[in-house]
């Protein structure tokens, strides 16, 4: 990977030597990196991409230190360039399956309207040939629970437009998830937490939430998985969806077409 390519302007796209999509913003450099997502049965659901974030010097820096110390424009930029290259990555992979993308929730309530974020997602989508059916947005439980109307407003014009919604870090919070069950989203994915919990001898409150989840029509994802005896465990629960390294560590995907 080129870590350290001529100065390019803020919020420019460039390539890397091997032909994967890249961006600059504010002294950073943004690359893709993609973890697979597994069916019960151990064939492939897609990817969720991750974004990497590089500095100056070279040195990789956590994507939500980084994103959290930007002013709030800058990191809606940041936001939306990491979709445009993580959408065209996926794209010259020519990867079975969905993609999940992680959204801001600032992103998402500026939004909420469709006038800008969406409508230009989905011509890009068109460009590279990849359905907006198989592109899942992902935003944490906390923000679902502690935002008001424009953010599950935006999430449900997400979903009429077309797109998928998954809710991460599920069952992280003590609350009862009353956000979180009125959006009912396609996808929960279960916090990792509660995997570790279930697995030193707390085996009830998984269950609870997996049924929870059940009862409003979702599918369950559990993070985390990093044992065969954690993977089996959770087959045992009939958890239809897994993430963790124990099954695939984020990668970068090979280009198999050039867009």
């Amino acid at each position: 990977m080129q870590l350290s390519p001529p100065p390019l302007a803020d919020g420019a796209l460039f390539r890397d030597a091997a032909g994967r999509y890249c961006a600059s913003l504010a002294g950073h450099r943004f690359y893709s990196a993609f973890q697979p997502i597994f069916y019960k049965g151990g064939s492939l659901f897609g990817y969720e991409a991750l974004l990497r974030v590089v500095d100056e010097g070279g040195e990789w820096q956590p994507p939500d230190r980084y994103l959290g110390g930007l002013a709030p424009e800058q990191a809606q930029l940041a936001d939306r360039l990491a979709r445009l290259i993580h959408v065209r990555n996926f794209a010259q992979s020519s990867q079975d399956g969905c993609l999940t993308l992680n959204l801001l929730a600032a992103t998402v309530q500026e939004d909420h309207s469709g006038r800008s974020h969406l409508p230009m997602l989905k011509t890009l989508l068109q460009t590279v040939e990849l359905d907006s059916g198989g592109v899942i947005f992902e935003i944490p439980e906390f923000e679902v629970e502690h935002h008001g109307a424009p953010l599950l407003d935006g999430l449900r014009h997400a979903s009429d437009m077309g797109f998928g919604l998954a809710v991460d870090d599920f069952g992280a919070l003590g609350s009862r998830h009353g956000k979180t069950s009125e959006l009912c989203p396609d996808i929960l994915k279960i916090d990792r937490s509660l995997l570790l919990d279930y697995m030193a001898g707390e085996t009830q409150r998984l269950p609870a939430l997996l049924e929870l989840g059940w009862q409003i029509g979702c599918r369950m994802l559990v993070e985390g998985v990093e044992t065969v005896e954690q993977l089996e465990a959770m087959r045992a629960l009939g958890v239809e969806l897994y993430q963790g390294f124990f099954l695939g560590r984020p990668g970068e995907l090979p280009v198999l077409r050039q867009l």
